[in-house]
């Protein structure tokens, strides 16, 4: 009678080294750069940050908002979340990784 399996809670403090390791090359918290600013970035409208040109595929799910398991959808894979959205990013396959990320941008100050 199991039901499903609650997801482990990721590490902040590792999540801030995939970011920099993976996501700051086109990535800043609190800035524009060749992504959107990652700033508030759970609980927020997709494709919402004032001031970036988003492709149309990601304007075109703006009526969601980014959760941790929107999130988790899309760093796993972003071609398979937004089929021909701008980010040539292959993603991020494990699943730790992705949950000590989305920690890590719930609360970058670590």
């Amino acid at each position: 009678m199991g039901g499903k399996k609650k997801k482990a809670a990721g590490d902040a403090g590792k999540g801030e080294k995939v970011f920099k390791n993976l996501c700051a090359v086109c990535h800043q918290l609190n800035a524009h750069h060749t992504g959107p600013k990652l700033a508030s970035i759970v609980g927020r409208p997709i494709a919402s940050a004032e001031g970036f040109g988003y492709s149309d595929v990601m304007k075109g799910k703006s009526d969601q908002k980014w959760s941790e398991a929107q999130l988790d959808k899309y760093i796993k894979s972003p071609a398979d979340y937004a089929p021909g959205n701008a980010m040539a990013f292959a993603g991020i396959p494990a699943a730790k990784d992705r949950a000590d990320l989305i920690a890590y941008l719930k609360n970058p100050d670590v």
